[in-house]
């Protein structure tokens, strides 16, 4: 690339006008320039989407170490999307312990993952096309956005350190969980732990890069 990449926040017409996290992460996969890669989940990218945008250009400035993991962060898990919902309740209740929209909406993405588990099983969601997969999820979009809503409001003031560490420190969650885990009956060898997520560096948290 030529030096750092520069991100910016919002929608861009072509790479020479700017670019956000997911469309840069849309040319490092080589495909059209775009905030929706295929390679990425569109939950996943969807979330990293917000983050990019609510983030101060200095918290920005350390999303683009990311972007190799996020074009190899797509799942066949129907129920992923009410995993991230899990994990943005969970940032907020680290944040404001006992918080109970927080606690009920924790609630809920458990119960909704479980049943998922039980309608759509991993091994017949592989068999399905992409689009059914991803479909099993919409109804937890308005959720996840409420979910990232909840979290900026106990985060800190906007454009803050505090916010931005927490943003980062979600988007980092959800990348372990979606590349650390293993299909149920695909589990073979066990992966040695060598700090890198599927060959991808682990990146610095949020708080070091930030004070860096």
């Amino acid at each position: 690339m030529g030096g750092p990449v520069r991100l910016d926040a919002g929608n861009h017409d072509g790479p020479g006008t700017g670019r956000c996290l997911m469309e840069h992460v849309s040319v490092l996969a080589g495909e059209p320039f775009r905030a929706w890669p295929r390679c990425t989940h569109p939950a996943v990218a969807a979330l990293a989407t917000q983050v990019n945008d609510r983030c101060s250009p200095a918290g920005r400035a350390t999303l683009a170490r990311r972007a190799e993991a996020l074009a190899r962060a797509d799942s066949d898990d129907p129920a992923l999307t009410w995993r991230l919902v899990a994990l943005g309740a969970e940032a907020v209740l680290a944040l404001r312990p006992g918080d109970p929209v927080a606690t009920r909406r924790l609630a809920r993405a458990r119960r909704s993952r479980r049943v998922w588990g039980v309608l759509v099983p991993r091994r017949l969601a592989r068999g399905l096309p992409r689009w059914a997969v991803v479909g099993c999820g919409l109804a937890a979009l308005d959720e996840l956005v409420a979910a990232l809503h909840a979290l900026l409001t106990v985060s800190g003031p906007p454009q803050s350190p505090e916010r931005d560490i927490a943003l980062v420190a979600l988007l980092d969650s959800v990348l372990d969980l979606v590349l650390d885990e293993v299909p149920d009956e695909d589990a073979a060898e066990p992966v040695p732990d060598t700090g890198t997520r599927r060959g991808i560096p682990a990146p610095r948290t949020g708080r070091e890069e930030l004070c860096a």
